[in-house]
């Protein structure tokens, strides 16, 4: 718009110039009029000069795709931005990393930012390793150790992609500065639905849970639903770091239409507890409702999402010169070699 205001303006001097008029006031206005335009020209010029440098500097930060041999398979992953923390960003059930594209602009400027696509989805391989939480955390740590990413690691997790983040975090603590939950489920939902669960309604659940029990040959994340839980239930206590879960305030979207009204009342409020559950994971932990919006919270409303990591980034860049200690007794601190140059990278 700005360029084509100026084409307009550029087009009325052109047609004032070009008029014969001999008379020496006229000709006093054409040459100053001339001036103007070539004034004009060259603020044009250097605006697109300064927008062109613009581009190509986010261009240079913006993304480093690569296949990453994690071993024994190859995962795609894209690194955008520089600099320490690095957000690494866990999508759901067979959500390829373009499903994070919403958040990207508001993050590219904080840190490095990480998005990768899980073993058979988008342009990462299958293999023949098991597709259950545990081991897709062994997968993330390793394609995190060679793309030589900067630590601490903010881990955010959507939906099924919650798990892999809790798992993560608990098998790695000591890399890990900053955990973010955003409407995953807890372990024990579904038990705990089968529970309160009466008459036709719990029939209609038992239908559905047959459907998708595991198979002899499994085949994708789902079907290894229920060695996840097991992992989950079994796995080490959460550090003690800054801590957020994010939850949908409209859980009736996440229903299927096969209950009874009174059955959903009951789900909606059961989904609820369990998610205080997961708030209580680590003291300390806040809780975000986030209004107006179904499943996909950062979808909808990225900036939901992006805040709560904003603050996150801040609080461990902060702390460049003061110990980063966790329950495990991770310490990051200026003089960690690591942490260091990240730090000098991101001031650049």
């Amino acid at each position: 718009m700005f360029l084509k205001n100026h084409q307009h303006k550029c087009q009325a001097w052109h047609s004032i110039l070009g008029l014969e008029i001999p008379d020496m006031f006229f000709i006093m206005n054409k040459i100053i009029y001339t001036i103007i335009l070539l004034a004009v020209i060259m603020t044009v010029a250097r605006g697109q000069e300064r927008d062109e440098y613009q581009k190509a500097s986010v261009k240079d930060k913006t993304s480093r795709g690569q296949l990453v041999d994690v071993g024994g398979r190859k995962l795609s992953c894209t690194v955008y931005g520089q600099g320490a923390p690095t957000v690494v960003l866990i999508s759901g059930f067979s959500a390829e990393q373009s499903y994070w594209n919403s958040v990207i602009p508001g993050l590219i400027d904080q840190a490095t930012i990480v998005t990768y696509d899980r073993p058979g989805i988008g342009k990462s391989e299958k293999g023949t390793l098991p597709l259950h939480a545990e081991q897709s955390a062994k997968d993330l740590y390793a394609l995190l150790k060679k793309t030589d990413v900067p630590r601490p690691y903010i881990i955010v997790g959507h939906s099924m992609g919650v798990s892999i983040a809790r798992l993560f975090t608990s098998m790695y603590p000591k890399d890990v500065g900053g955990l973010i939950l955003e409407d995953g489920s807890h372990e024990s939902l579904l038990d705990e639905q089968l529970k309160i669960l009466k008459g036709k309604d719990l029939q209609a659940l038992q239908e559905a849970v047959s459907k998708t029990s595991r198979p002899a040959n499994p085949q994708n994340e789902a079907d290894y639903r229920e060695e996840t839980n097991e992992q989950l239930r079994n796995s080490g206590p959460l550090p003690h770091i800054p801590f957020v879960v994010i939850t949908s305030g409209d859980r009736s979207k996440a229903l299927p239409p096969i209950f009874s009204e009174q059955a959903c009342q009951d789900l909606i409020k059961l989904g609820m507890d369990l998610q205080k559950k997961l708030v209580d994971l680590i003291p300390g932990g806040k809780h975000i409702m986030a209004e107006g919006v179904g499943h996909n919270i950062h979808v909808e409303k990225p900036e939901i999402l992006v805040d709560p990591v904003i603050e996150m980034i801040n609080k461990i860049q902060a702390r460049g010169n003061m110990k980063f200690t966790s329950l495990y007794g991770a310490r990051w601190k200026r003089s960690d070699i690591g942490f260091e140059k990240a730090c000098r990278k991101h001031k650049k």
